[in-house]
């Protein structure tokens, strides 16, 4: 048990000059073998009599009182003495080793003329490609797809019909072929169409992608 937990309140101590002790411990409101780790910790500790030989230990009471009002003033005054001196090591650890300033956002890490020149750069290599057939517009490339995709498909289901009356075909699966085949175009189709998207990462916008 710590001093710190341990109060006695004076008008609680007996009016007879000794006590035994256990009516000690009582009246420290602590237990008989914490009494006793404090007789082996403080050789000091005051005993009014015995200890030894068989004889039973006495206690002043006021005396006692006294001694741990002591020991809890001295541990207090350790205690703020360990605390100023973790406070200093720790001061002398923030001057050996300051805190790292923190990481500059990328853009304010590049002076404005290199960040200017990395654009010019950019737009010169684009209008290189543009010019050497690399580049296309995704837009013109997209209305030509969908415009091929729907002769294709206008085409398609002419030759299904065309195919089903030849081969005798009922109308229930002429028709059953027509949705398969619109379904599989459906499909094709919005695949196609996902891949002309424009990139939101691209430098460039919605306008030019690369030519496979």
């Amino acid at each position: 048990m710590l001093l710190s937990e341990v109060s006695v309140d004076q008008s609680d101590l007996p009016s007879a000059p000794t006590v035994n002790k256990r009516k000690m411990a009582s009246l420290l409101r602590i237990s008989l073998p914490t009494l006793t780790n404090w007789l082996d910790r403080w050789p000091e500790f005051p005993v009014a009599a015995g200890g030894r030989n068989g004889v039973a230990y006495a206690f002043d009471p006021a005396a006692v009182f006294a001694f741990l009002s002591e020991r809890k003033r001295e541990e207090a005054e350790h205690d703020a003495s360990r605390d100023e001196e973790l406070m200093k090591l720790q001061l002398s650890f923030d001057a050996l080793w300051p805190a790292a300033d923190p990481d500059p956002a990328p853009s304010s890490r590049i002076p404005v003329k290199e960040q200017i020149d990395l654009a010019r750069l950019r737009d010169l290599q684009m209008k290189q490609a543009e010019r050497a057939g690399k580049l296309v517009n995704a837009e013109e490339v997209m209305d030509l797809f969908v415009g091929a995709m729907s002769r294709l498909s206008r085409d398609m289901g002419t030759f299904l019909r065309q195919l089903g009356r030849d081969q005798g075909w009922p109308d229930a699966m002429v028709r059953q072929a027509e949705t398969r085949f619109a379904e599989m175009q459906r499909q094709a189709v919005a695949g196609a169409l996902k891949s002309l998207e424009p990139d939101p990462a691209d430098d460039g916008g919605a306008q030019l992608r690369l030519a496979d």
